[in-house]
C-alpha cells in the first residue's frame, strides 16, 4: 500500500491517488461525455472530471467495509467501466482485483481505455476481462466480493446477471450493488425530480414532456429495480444459494438525512442540494426519512446479499 494511501482516511482520495493518462481523459469526453450532456444536461468535461473523480472509489471502499474487508481480497467488478475504482482498491487496499466490462462498441468505451489506465499505474491490464455480466467467464465460487454501482439498470437481464453475481461468489462472500431506485423521487441518469416510477412507459414520457429531453435513452433502462424486486430477487436465488439479505441501503439513508448530506457527483450536489437542504431543516427526528423508508423510495439502493453456504 503506498504511504498516501495509508495516510488519507477511507472516504478521502490522497492527492495523485491514481494516474489518469489524457488518453484515458479524451476517451471519456468522446464517449461518456459527449453522450450524456444532453441527457443531463451537464457540460463534458464536468461530467468527466466527477466520472474519473478517485475519491468516489475511497467513498465506495467506507461504504463496503462496513460489511466486507477489502485488504487482500479477491474481488470482482461487474461493469469496471473505465477502471477507476478497480486501479484504486488494488493500489491502496491491496485489493486482488478482476473487472468485467463489455469490449464492444458503445457509448463509454471504457474496456479499452481501462487497459490503459491499469497500465499507466503498474497493474496488469489483462484483470479486466471482455464480459457481459450475464455471462462472466469465471468458475463458481471464485471471489470474497462481488461488487457493481450503476449498472444493472443498463444491463438486458439484471436477473440473470444477479445470478452469476452470486454463482462466483465464495461461500461467506458478499455480493454488493448501488442501485437505482425507480420508486424513488429522483432519476440519476437524467438528474430529474420525478414521481415514483413503477410503470416503465412513465420515464420516457415525463423526461420528454415535462423537462423536454430525449426520452431515446431513458427506454433502455431496467425500471423494474426497486427494493421489492431486490428482495424478491434474493429470495428467489435463495432457492438454489444460501443466502442472506444484509442491507438494502435504507439504513444509510436514514444516516445521510440526518447529518450535512455527501453527494459523489458535484454535478448532483448541484441540482439536489437547495432541495435536501430544505429537507433536512423540516426533517426533525428524521421523521420524513422514515416516511420516505416506509415507503420504499429511498436513493439509491445499497443492495448487500452474503452467501452462507
Amino acid at each position: 500500500m503506498s504511504d498516501p494511501g495509508q495516510c488519507a482516511p477511507m472516504g478521502q482520495a490522497p492527492a495523485g491517488a491514481i494516474t489518469i493518462p489524457p488518453e484515458v481523459v479524451n476517451a471519456a469526453l468522446e464517449s461518456i461525455g459527449k453522450f450524456f450532456q444532453p441527457i443531463c444536461g451537464v457540460d463534458p468535461e464536468s461530467n468527466v472530471k466527477d466520472f474519473l473523480d478517485a475519491s468516489k472509489s475511497f467513498k465506495r471502499a467506507e461504504i463496503l467495509s462496513r460489511y466486507a474487508p477489502l485488504e487482500s481480497r479477491r474481488l470482482l467488478e461487474i461493469g469496471s467501466g473505465f477502471g477507476t475504482n478497480l486501479a484504486v482498491w488494488i493500489k491502496h487496499f491491496h485489493v486482488d482485483g478482476y473487472g468485467a466490462e463489455p469490449g464492444s462498441l458503445g457509448f463509454n468505451g471504457g474496456y479499452h481505455a481501462s487497459k490503459i489506465l491499469f497500465q499507466a499505474n503498474g497493474i496488469d491490464p489483462g484483470r479486466v476481462v471482455d464480459a457481459f455480466g450475464e455471462e462472466l467467464p469465471f468458475p463458481d465460487r471464485s471471489f470474497d466480493i462481488v461488487y457493481s454501482a450503476n449498472v444493472l439498470e443498463h444491463t438486458r437481464d439484471p436477473e440473470r446477471v444477479f445470478a452469476e453475481a452470486v454463482r462466483v461468489l465464495r461461500p461467506g462472500g458478499v455480493l454488493h450493488m448501488e442501485l437505482p431506485n425507480y420508486l424513488s423521487y429522483f432519476e440519476g441518469h437524467y438528474m430529474v425530480l420525478q414521481p415514483p416510477i413503477v410503470w416503465k412507459p412513465i420515464l420516457p414520457f415525463w423526461v420528454r414532456f415535462v423537462f423536454r429531453r430525449d426520452p431515446a435513452f431513458a427506454r433502455t433502462l431496467q425500471t423494474q429495480i426497486n427494493p421489492l424486486w431486490c428482495r424478491r430477487m434474493v429470495k428467489k436465488l435463495g432457492r438454489s444459494h444460501r443466502l442472506e439479505l444484509v442491507s438494502d441501503g435504507s439504513e444509510l439513508f436514514l444516516e445521510n438525512l440526518s447529518r450535512p448530506f455527501q453527494f459523489e457527483m458535484q454535478s448532483v450536489r448541484s441540482r439536489l442540494g437547495r432541495v435536501l437542504a430544505l429537507v433536512q431543516k423540516l426533517n426533525r427526528g428524521n421523521w420524513m426519512g422514515r416516511l420516505i423508508v416506509a415507503a420504499q423510495g429511498y436513493y439509491p439502493i445499497y443492495l448487500t446479499v452474503r452467501k452462507t453456504a
